[in-house]
């Protein structure tokens, strides 16, 4: 397989589109979720619980099912999420939220954008004087440029990485359960 010939050069702006759906979690009933560069989009807990920092309650954004968010500050991190939920959620208003276009599989994508490929490129574009305060807002995303395959081959290479993240979270509840069982 010649991959200059297979694949399709193109920029990120052409495989996105930024959503902004504010929310406001209390009044529309909406979980309010946290994004980690470990975890991704993760259910904030007690512990991290800072609602009584919060202002106003209409600072955030929604995440609909299929949707991606990052984290522009931490980009190059690699901190990005993937909604696979039947159900929305809610993020910061600062995070940016995205949906991949149509012929554009959205697992592929959310498995490449955490990539150290994709890290590299990240880095390359941040914007920023301080490298730790360089972030990746939405437009310099959108002229980064990659290289991805048809969409039937995106498919099968999505649907290869969600089995493997599946049997991953799968060891990992059998690893949790047996250490209870020697607790």
């Amino acid at each position: 397989m010649n991959v200059e010939n297979d694949w399709e050069q193109r920029k990120l702006g052409d495989v996105f589109e930024q959503t902004s759906n504010l929310v406001n979690p209390k009044e529309d009933e909406i979980e309010l979720w946290s994004l980690t560069v470990e975890d991704g989009l993760t259910k904030k807990s007690d512990r991290y619980n800072r609602e009584f920092l919060v202002k106003k309650d209409d600072n955030f954004k929604e995440v609909r099912p299929g949707d991606i968010v990052y984290n522009p500050m931490n980009m190059t991190l690699g901190a990005v999420g993937y909604n696979g939920m039947a159900k929305s959620v809610a993020v910061s208003g600062y995070y940016t939220t995205m949906v991949a276009k149509e012929n554009y599989d959205t697992y592929y994508i959310n498995t490449w954008l955490k990539s150290p490929l994709a890290i590299r490129l990240y880095r390359t574009y941040a914007t920023g004087s301080l490298i730790e305060k360089q972030r990746v807002q939405f437009p310099t995303l959108s002229i980064i440029p990659v290289t991805f395959p048809k969409y039937e081959e995106q498919t099968k290479i999505g649907s290869y990485f969600h089995s493997l993240d599946n049997l991953i979270t799968l060891h990992q509840r059998q690893h949790k359960l047996h250490l209870n069982m020697l607790l």
